[in-house]
């Protein structure tokens, strides 16, 4: 299968999804769309299909109760305008490949885990839908997790003016950014990143299940903020971000173990050190102002 859509760069659902439902489509032995497939040798290198995945409206996170990571997408109602089949029709068969393919081997086993933790739905009028479960949201998080890096120096290689801005937008996430550094900086050696890393997936579940409930708002956004990552909207996913943790923050205990489940302490720890990782990102590749460790 020949997809034009770029592998994961960074560890996000949207681009997983968007792949899988291209293949799906190109498919023309399943779905056919303008009368030809996309793996076609003799067709166009970029047919007029091909840039519809490239609008973000295509497929969009939309908020859920219970999950923390809920796509809609109404590509068959845009491709049904063009095909002789209904977008009905065509989204069955999208439902189809994604509950009867076996997916490539040869893909990464995050992929597959991702994959196998996914339902797909379609409504009557075509609209497709996409829940990951919470194994593999656990499992999602823990590979975010380990390409978080712990950063504790102020004094990185990445040289800045060492000033705060004066614009009240970006100081907030610089707030938000130095109050990450300052929770991280209370824990306890034992409790070091290294080890959170190793304790693998099973750090986020209990019986199947996420420990996470008051923080399911704060996972939502690292998700969209990942999701978001090539959108150049670094500010826009800098405020969010921060606005989740300091919800986050001021709702949840987190370092005082012995007042809490240690489990949930830890998952809690985490999301500080996922969200303290990017944050520094937004803010120093993404805004070019520094990001402090201390204010």
């Amino acid at each position: 299968m020949n997809c034009n859509l770029p592998k994961i760069t960074y560890p996000t659902l949207r681009t997983l999804l968007l792949v899988k439902i291209y293949e799906a489509i190109c498919r023309k032995s399943d779905v056919q769309v303008a009368n030809r497939a996309i793996d076609d040798p003799n067709s166009e290198p970029n047919p007029p299909d091909f840039e519809l995945f490239r609008q973000k409206h295509v497929l969009k996170q939309v908020k859920n109760q219970t999950s923390v990571a809920v796509y809609q997408s109404s590509i068959t109602l845009q491709l049904g305008a063009k095909s002789t089949q209904t977008r009905k029709d065509i989204a069955y068969q999208v439902v189809q490949f994604f509950q009867t393919s076996p997916f490539n081997p040869s893909e990464g086993d995050i992929e597959k885990i991702l994959l196998r933790d996914l339902t797909v739905s379609a409504s009557e009028a075509g609209q497709l839908r996409f829940e990951f479960g919470d194994l593999a949201i656990a499992h999602w998080l823990q590979m975010v997790l380990r390409n978080s890096p712990l950063v504790q120096d102020s004094n990185s290689a990445f040289r800045l003016s060492g000033e705060l801005s004066e614009n009240s937008q970006i100081f907030f996430c610089q707030y938000s950014y130095a109050r990450c550094a300052a929770i991280l900086r209370l824990i306890n050696p034992s409790d070091h990143t290294d080890q959170t890393v190793e304790i693998g997936a099973v750090l986020w579940l209990r019986n199947g299940n996420l420990l996470l409930n008051q923080e399911r708002s704060l996972v939502a956004q690292i998700v969209r903020t990942l999701d978001e990552w090539e959108d150049g909207t670094a500010l826009k996913s800098a405020i969010a971000l921060s606005q989740a943790f300091q919800t986050f923050y001021q709702t949840c205990q987190i370092v005082k173990y012995d007042e809490i489940d240690r489990s949930i302490a830890q998952c809690r720890l985490a999301l500080v050190m996922i969200t303290h990782w990017l944050l520094r990102q937004l803010l120093e590749q993404g805004l070019s102002v520094l990001a402090p460790e201390t204010l």
